[in-house]
């Protein structure tokens, strides 16, 4: 009988019932850290420490900041956990979209209003800061009875900001907070630096703004951010291509303000998707996406899995009449992507479950899977080619000359920051994804047709005889349902 769980979601912090096991969760509330200490003798040592940021109350409930709450129960369900989750969240009037703004909207603007409206918290992909400058004003606008609070590290970065806001629109009332004083009577939108913020009462601000989210996961701002924890309140950070996060610093800015919920980034493309298209027999009866659907139609299914295991050794035993017949590209008669001599070759699956298939049939592999512990990762002799599963590699990031899609599901929420492009390989060729056009049922094939849209708005080129002949329309898992006052 498989475990059961229940998670309360609130506006900052979460509570997971005591029944679910924290060693599942482990990479995800907590992380490795260095401490230095002197010991008088010239000597400065190291030692190792895992900082958490969860903790315990009495009732023996985990408490975790709400923004992790997608990749816990992720996580959970991967693992075989049944989960409840009950939204405890309320927002009132000032957190509801302009009256008939979404109804009048189309295209991407029409999606941005549906990530604002649907995640009361969230990270927003941007190209430029002046792009930063243009997302301010469509939440202020978006949200027009809201008091917005927007939290930068330097003085002058607050001071520029502000003069741009106003001269994009001079009736916003914005202005930056004395360095001296908190203001009795703030500005709608208000801009304030440092890490420090004594005087700042949560229950002035409905919506915090994010624009320098490197600075926001440094200790002092991290720590300041819990006075907003208890009031209902959105928060969304600006993330820009050029940004850089060690692993603990992405995870504790998840942990502030969620997961991605809306990027349009144009990236110059040096990744080309190849469709392919295998055994779609159905061998489950159930129409409806949930655990028992993903283990019999994906992680379990052998034929499908027989397929992968197949192509993945096409790749490492560099057979060129399969990889020709998967529509590989070649050049003066080799194949044609980043080091095609000896290639990197990653399958990306969606829980140890199916890893562990297919490490039946790829025998030497190693499997990086849900991070419970070292136990449950096999090493092996061979590190170019790996089994990972997509929570492993959105929390430690891979970069792959192959990688093989297995874990199909909605959206390409998984490769962020997966695969290298031509920023990171700007002198290289193509790296490679190959992905499964399962037609598995009607679930499946929607699920093919988001993907190549996702692919689309990232600017990588798809080919393959299993490409979809339509994007479909675009859906997105929202981090939770926008609830009523």
């Amino acid at each position: 009988m498989s475990q059961t769980g229940v998670v309360h979601v609130n506006h900052g912090i979460s509570r997971l019932a005591p029944s679910i096991r924290r060693s599942l969760l482990k990479d995800i509330i907590e992380f490795p850290a260095k401490e230095f200490s002197s010991e008088g003798n010239g000597r400065i040592p190291v030692r190792s420490r895992d900082v958490r940021i969860w903790r315990e109350c009495l009732s023996g409930q985990t408490i975790v900041l709400t923004g992790l709450i997608p990749a816990i129960v992720d996580r959970l369900e991967q693992s075989g956990v049944k989960v409840e989750v009950i939204e405890h969240r309320r927002f009132p009037a000032q957190h509801k979209l302009r009256q008939g703004l979404l109804k009048n909207s189309s295209g991407s603007e029409r999606e941005f209003l549906l990530a604002l409206k649907n995640n009361p918290i969230g990270q927003i992909e941007v190209n430029t800061r002046d792009e930063v400058v243009q997302r301010i004003l469509e939440i202020a606008h978006t949200f027009p009875k809201a008091k917005i609070l927007i939290r930068l590290s330097r003085i002058a970065d607050a001071d520029n900001l502000c003069n741009k806001l106003r001269l994009e629109d001079p009736e916003l009332d914005a202005s930056v907070k004395p360095s001296e004083y908190w203001p009795a009577k703030p500005s709608r939108v208000l801009f304030t630096c440092g890490a420090l913020i004594g005087g700042c009462d949560n229950k002035d601000w409905d919506i915090i703004l994010l624009p320098d989210p490197a600075k926001a996961v440094k200790k002092g701002f991290f720590g300041s951010m819990r006075i907003f924890r208890n009031h209902p309140y959105r928060c969304y950070s600006f993330v820009l291509p050029s940004l850089s996060l060690c692993p603990p610093e992405r995870l504790l800015l998840e942990a502030i303000s969620g997961q991605v919920i809306y990027s349009k980034i144009s990236h110059k493309s040096a990744v080309q998707v190849l469709w392919q298209k295998p055994p779609s027999a159905p061998v489950s009866g159930i129409n409806e996406r949930c655990l028992k659907w993903k283990q019999d139609n994906y992680w379990k299914n052998d034929r499908r899995n027989d397929y992968i295991a197949g192509i993945a050794r096409a790749f490492v035993t560099d057979n060129h009449k399969k990889l020709k017949k998967y529509g590989v590209p070649f050049h003066q008669g080799k194949p044609h992507f980043t080091n095609s001599s000896s290639p990197q070759v990653v399958v990306l699956v969606e829980s140890q479950a199916a890893g562990l298939e297919l490490q039946k049939r790829l025998p030497g592999w190693e499997l990086k899977c849900n991070g419970t512990g070292n136990d449950d990762n096999t090493q092996s002799d061979c590190p170019e080619r790996l089994i990972i599963t997509t929570t492993q590699a959105a929390l430690n990031s891979i970069d792959a000359d192959v990688l093989i899609y297995a874990a199909g599901g909605q959206g390409v929420g998984a490769l962020r920051s997966t695969i290298g492009e031509s920023e990171t390989r700007p002198n290289q060729t193509t790296a490679l994804i190959i992905e499964l056009a399962d037609g598995i049922d009607k679930i499946a094939v929607e699920d093919v047709r988001d993907r190549r849209r996702g692919y689309a708005e990232r600017g990588w080129k798809q080919s393959g005889s299993g490409l979809p002949s339509t994007p479909g329309k675009h859906t997105k898992v929202p981090v939770a349902q926008e609830a009523s006052p």
